[in-house]
């Protein structure tokens, strides 16, 4: 499922879906949840929920709306669904921290934390690290967004 999800995107990439003005199209099943709703016109509500052991981080509904210049889109990005336990999320807002797991204390070993910041568009988002150590060969720090990824 994942393998088809990123052939989708390159397909789309290279050869653009035009969708009609008054429709957002499918937003698109998430990984570990069940999209809620068959209708994707503008006014039209979806609704995401994560299966069992799972939470969902994000919006649980969206909407689709009136865009200026692009007919029409979703009120929000398709949330996602992370293991309970799990570290991670989504953040908004001002301000906000960021720990690992069990801080200052070592984290586990195989932990994967994805944390998703959201901004407007034209905000800056800046990182400021108070205390950062990788075990080199095993930890990783990636950093992505509208530009390329930056990985340390």
């Amino acid at each position: 499922l994942h393998r088809k999800f990123n052939l989708f995107f390159l397909l789309s990439f290279l050869f653009p879906i035009v969708l009609p003005s008054h429709t957002c199209g499918n937003p698109g099943e998430i990984l570990k949840g069940v999209l809620h709703g068959t209708r994707f016109n503008i006014g039209d509500k979806i609704r995401y929920s994560c299966l069992s052991g799972y939470i969902l981080e994000g919006h649980a509904i969206l909407t689709c709306i009136v865009s200026p210049g692009n007919g029409a889109s979703w009120d929000f990005p398709a949330p996602f669904c992370r293991a309970e336990g799990a570290c991670g999320g989504t953040l908004r807002g001002t301000s906000s921290s960021i720990s690992s797991p069990h801080f200052p204390s070592e984290y586990e070993n195989n932990a994967d934390c994805t944390w998703t910041i959201l901004a407007e568009p034209g905000d800056t988002i800046a990182l400021v690290f108070t205390d950062f150590q990788l075990e080199e060969g095993y930890d990783f720090l990636e950093i992505s967004g509208t530009e390329a990824p930056s990985i340390w």
